[in-house]
């Protein structure tokens, strides 16, 4: 994984994220909370899912429901109504299913 540097508003200053360290992007309206590895909880950011997507590495993020998105790189299990990243399980919306298989390297089946 390469170590992608973006900047988040945080208590009125940027604060510096590698993407690598982001396995889960939650959305509550206007805002998104990006649960980081390095920390044990989250960073809450003004912004939509949608746009954090827009800046984040496309083959590195997907969304999987309207109010969350993951990094294919943390994915423990993929049931057909979520998805298992270590200790957090997350819903996976019907509608997103086919791209998240497709966009995942699957041996067998």
């Amino acid at each position: 994984m390469q170590k992608t540097p973006v900047f988040v508003w945080q208590n009125r200053v940027l604060k510096k994220i590698y993407t690598c360290d982001i396995y889960c992007l939650v959305t509550e309206r206007n805002y998104t909370r990006f649960f980081l590895t390095t920390t044990q909880s989250h960073i809450m950011v003004r912004c939509t899912l949608d746009s954090a997507l827009k800046i984040l590495p496309k083959d590195e993020f997907i969304k999987i429901h309207r109010s969350y998105a993951v990094s294919i790189n943390f994915i423990d299990e993929i049931g057909r109504d979520s998805i298992k990243i270590s200790d957090m399980e997350v819903p996976l919306s019907k509608r997103y299913y086919k791209p998240v298989i497709g966009k995942l390297p699957i041996i067998g089946r």
